[in-house]
């Protein structure tokens, strides 16, 4: 997206034009004022019309400047054709604005009722007002040098930010496609284990899994959904799981009315879930309770996963690849302002907790 400029170009030719007024007023009061302290007076009227045509025909410099030092710039590498350049342009200027002033002199005062006007020689007049003219078309000049540097850092901002979100998009992104191959691998294991014990429990799977796929795949690959719809896909989720183990998986929900629309990481929860359930069961332990918990806390959204298990420091692999996807997503999502925590519970089982800045989002 190209960024917007500095400044439009009708704001622009308006901001000159009261520089170049406030320039021709503040003259006419010097030049004035300095007449009445030599005790000379009634002469507001003439020294008006000479500072006002003398700024308003300096503004013939401005575009003139604005073409040489944009056209042939003077930098280390042209400084050879800027700086030539510079100086002709300058001269010309010069030459141009004091013709104007004496035209356009000549032409107001006797309207004016001042009688003809007196610009005096103009072999000498010339070189007189070149003095004045350089130093204007300096500053004109430097100013379009700073200005031009100052836009095209902030194009190069607007720039560097711009690739920053798109690589943290392709980041994203890539992270959210390894989560459903993920899933998917670990989901379809699932049902091949029990595909030779129990057909109708396997076919049962695999009719839950393609309600699952379906919801993901309408989710036209969003990273950011109300808690609402993250509960429902993880809840589906857990009845393919369910299916497998048959009574030996319970979940609770509980979200406190605070956070009921808050956003929410796409599946950021079902990592946690596998997590309990993979290494949460035990052969000596008939089930498993998992309760997911969602508050709002000091602006932040609070997400914990909480199993009744055999405990986080009896697992052997802690979840791996998951666990990472996980804290990899909030990193990338929310940076510093995300933590995610995962350990036992003195009661027994574990708890995994996560907190992210709060985002309002209504469910569809």
């Amino acid at each position: 997206m190209k960024p917007a400029p500095l400044l439009g170009r009708r704001a622009a030719i308006a901001v000159v034009v009261a520089v170049y007024t406030a320039i021709g007023l503040l003259l006419t009061s010097y030049r004035y004022l300095e007449n009445v302290a030599n005790r000379q007076y009634g002469t507001l009227l003439p020294r008006f019309l000479e500072e006002m045509t003398g700024a308003y025909t300096a503004l013939i410099g401005v575009p003139i400047a604005v073409y040489a030092a944009r056209r042939f710039p003077i930098s280390r590498t042209t400084w050879k054709t800027g700086i030539p350049v510079a100086v002709l342009a300058a001269i010309a200027y010069s030459a141009i604005h004091t013709t104007l002033m004496w035209a356009t002199r000549s032409a107001l005062f006797p309207l004016a009722g001042l009688g003809p006007y007196d610009y005096g020689i103009m072999l000498f007049r010339y070189p007189m007002e070149a003095s004045n003219d350089v130093i204007s078309f300096a500053f004109v000049s430097g100013f379009v040098y700073a200005w031009d540097r100052l836009a095209a850092a902030r194009r190069t901002e607007l720039a560097s930010a711009e690739l920053q979100t798109k690589l943290a998009r392709a980041q994203l992104e890539n992270l959210r496609l390894q989560l459903n191959p993920h899933f998917l691998f670990n989901t379809l294991n699932a049902i091949s284990a029990v595909m030779y014990e129990d057909v109708g429990k396997a076919d049962a799977m695999l009719t839950k899994l393609s309600d699952f796929l379906r919801v993901v795949l309408d989710s036209h690959g969003v990273h950011q959904v109300p808690i609402g719809d993250e509960l429902a896909v993880e809840r589906k989720y857990v009845e393919i799981m369910t299916s497998r183990l048959e009574q030996r998986l319970e979940l609770k929900v509980r979200v406190e009315a605070g956070a009921s629309d808050a956003a929410v990481p796409f599946m950021i929860l079902q990592p946690l879930l596998e997590n309990c359930i993979r290494h949460g069961v035990s052969s000596e332990r008939g089930a498993i309770e998992i309760e997911i918990e969602v508050s709002r806390r000091n602006g932040s959204t609070v997400i914990a996963v909480v199993d009744d298990g055999v405990g986080f420091a009896a697992r052997a692999a802690g979840g791996g690849r998951g666990l990472r996807l996980v804290t990899s997503r909030l990193e990338h999502l929310y940076g510093d302002a995300a933590t995610f925590a995962i350990g036992g519970r003195e009661t027994g089982g574990t708890r995994a907790e996560m907190t992210l800045p709060f985002v309002r989002m209504e469910s569809a």
